[in-house]
């Protein structure tokens, strides 16, 4: 392609291309990494860091997540959120944030979203109805972060006749309605979601056997 096309219009291409995407494209001649390098395109500080270590959850530590990592002579991220109310155990994780769950008496449950390397911003959900919460964060895009509710399906062995006029619905429905947190609002609210491929299936095939 450096052939083909002249070097300003190169450039250009290039510097329309995402940070991770032109990290890549660096690596694929020695020309595309001269011309990243010398015009300066590419943000180190919109890559993705060195892993500093990784939080497990073990099933009979259920109140507290364990952090382990590597002894380095760099900034030391801690494992340690004795800086939230509650105790507290990781649930979800994105580009560097860290959704928690915190235990407590009143009120029952909450859900914090915390940057564990500066323990700053961080974000009280509040009470959270039964689900499966999904953070989503992208620092290329926008310093906010949105975290999703996924109603989870009903565990029950207790079989009830579907009324024949939904038993051939399809699910999810499209489009299907979600709960979402919005850091920049810091409020949920509900928002339309539409099916990018098939349905998974419809009710009847979604019921326990």
């Amino acid at each position: 392609m450096t052939d083909l096309l002249p070097r300003d219009v190169l450039t250009d291409i290039l510097r329309r291309v995402a940070p991770c995407g032109l990290a890549i494209s660096r690596c694929v001649c020695k020309p595309w990494c001269n011309i990243i390098d010398t015009h300066r395109l590419l943000h180190v500080d919109l890559l993705p860091h060195l892993i500093g270590g990784i939080f497990i959850n073990f099933h009979d530590l259920c109140l507290s997540s364990e952090f382990f990592s590597r002894p380095s002579t760099g900034p030391i991220v801690s494992g340690n959120f004795n800086y939230l109310p509650h105790a507290s155990v990781v649930r979800d994780h994105c580009n560097g944030l860290l959704l928690l769950h915190c235990y407590a008496y009143e009120p029952a449950t909450l859900y914090y979203v915390v940057n564990p390397t500066t323990q700053e911003d961080d974000v009280d959900l509040g009470m959270v109805d039964v689900g499966n919460l999904y953070l989503a964060f992208d620092p290329t895009l926008s310093s906010h972060f949105e975290v999703l509710l996924i109603p989870k399906a009903s565990a029950s062995r207790h079989r009830t006749e579907l009324d024949p006029r939904v038993k051939g619905m399809e699910w999810p429905s499209s489009p299907y309605m979600l709960h979402v947190f919005s850091s920049r609002a810091k409020q949920w609210k509900e928002r339309p979601f539409v099916r990018g491929d098939e349905a998974a299936g419809t009710l009847t095939n979604l019921r326990p056997g």
